[in-house]
């Protein structure tokens, strides 16, 4: 009986493990992909001109507003996901991912309000290049995350086509 309850126990604790780190995934994963949508949809607009803004212009501090309230935003979800339990399985994907949120807050975000609160179309020109820069960087942050994740569902059990997970 005692025998009995010992394997039950293990069972238990090895889908528990699995269900874990399933779990850590799916919300790690949703937490990720709301912060790469919200900086697209940004960048998104940044290209087509909606933070070439005068700030004589009403509209300007709207946009600043905007702009800001990104940075807030991704903040607020990397908090969030730094304070998400994690197994040593799961380490590196962690890391890499609270890595690319910080990125596009301490990046993208601040050279984001610096474009729009620059009113020389020559800096801004040159702003909107390093922006660019940044959103490629972050874009390679992103591609490591998503190879990450796939190395530790490997590793936690979970098979995924690498072709898929991207």
């Amino acid at each position: 009986m005692r025998m009995l309850a010992l394997i039950f126990m293990l069972f238990t604790m090895c889908s528990c493990r699995g269900n874990l780190e399933s779990g850590y995934n799916v919300k790690m994963a949703k937490l990720f992909h709301s912060c790469r949508e919200k900086m697209d949809e940004s960048y998104g607009k940044l290209l087509e001109g909606e933070y070439d803004v005068d700030k004589s212009d009403y509209s300007y501090h709207m946009k600043l507003n905007e702009a800001r309230a990104l940075s807030s935003y991704i903040k607020g979800i990397k908090c969030e996901a730094s304070q998400l339990k994690y197994s040593k399985t799961a380490e590196s994907f962690h890391i890499a991912t609270i890595g690319y949120m910080t990125e596009i807050v301490d990046g993208y975000g601040v050279l984001l309000i610096k474009y729009i609160d620059e009113q020389k179309k020559g800096t801004r020109k040159s702003l909107l290049r390093e922006i660019t820069d940044e959103k490629e960087k972050i874009a390679a942050l992103a591609e490591s995350c998503l190879g990450h994740q796939i190395a530790f569902l490997n590793r936690a059990g979970i098979k995924v086509d690498s072709q898929k997970g991207k």
